[in-house]
């Protein structure tokens, strides 16, 4: 046991610093045109390419029990392009959850208006928007992790079977986003109107959107869960 985790360490300790190379490189691709943008993507895509088939080979080689380490990566690399979507899917959520992490100040500052004018209680926009940082926090680094890794493993060892039973992982904190972060976003938009009536009709419009997404994602939520 030790000298076949030895085997997987040392293959690792070369691999990704090769990854980390390739990585650092593509931080210097010009970029300058159409064409080059392109091939920078392509670049970028292969290298997630290769690391999808590493951590691949190596969710396989644990939840197999697998002998061999050429075993692992091929049984990885059959399924490398369903990986390939799942680490694209979460890459994206990631991306959504940042902006809406960054974007949070505004609707904090907004409910914590609110809530002030309601309670009569003075409440503070620095702590609404801890509240929110917390949240995404613990969607970026406690939910998505539990949700993904195991999905991961699954495809990564029985591909297209595992990737329709395991959709749900990507479908969840997607349908999360639209019913929790949408919405804010939603209201705090402000399109320029000439007059306080089409204020209020924006207002109550966007309202109605942002309320709809909402029951729309927990009502998918649910489904989805069930």
């Amino acid at each position: 046991m030790i000298r076949r985790n030895r085997s997987l360490l040392l293959l690792h300790a070369a691999a990704n610093a090769l990854l980390l190379w390739l990585a650092y490189e593509w931080l210097g691709v010009d970029e300058s045109s159409t064409a080059r943008l392109f091939l920078s993507a392509i670049d970028a895509l292969a290298i997630l390419t290769l690391i999808c088939w590493l951590y691949g080979a190596t969710l396989v080689w644990f939840r197999l029990g697998e002998e061999k380490l050429n075993d692992a990566f091929r049984i990885a690399l059959r399924n490398v392009g369903w990986l390939l979507a799942l680490a694209v899917g979460a890459l994206t959520v990631y991306g959504l959850l940042e902006k809406g992490a960054a974007a949070s100040g505004t609707p904090a500052l907004k409910i914590a208006s609110w809530l002030t004018w309601t309670l009569r209680t003075p409440v503070k926009p620095a702590a609404i928007h801890a509240i929110f940082q917390g949240t995404f926090w613990l969607l970026r680094w406690a939910a998505l992790p539990i949700l993904l890794l195991p999905a991961a493993s699954a495809i990564a060892t029985q591909g297209r079977p595992a990737w329709r039973a395991q959709r749900r992982y990507v479908v969840i904190p997607l349908l999360a986003l639209i019913g929790l972060w949408l919405p804010f976003i939603v209201l705090g938009w402000k399109p320029h109107a000439a007059s306080f009536t089409l204020e209020l009709a924006s207002f109550t419009l966007r309202a109605g959107v942002a309320y709809a997404l909402f029951i729309a994602a927990m009502l998918g939520l649910a489904r989805t869960s069930a």
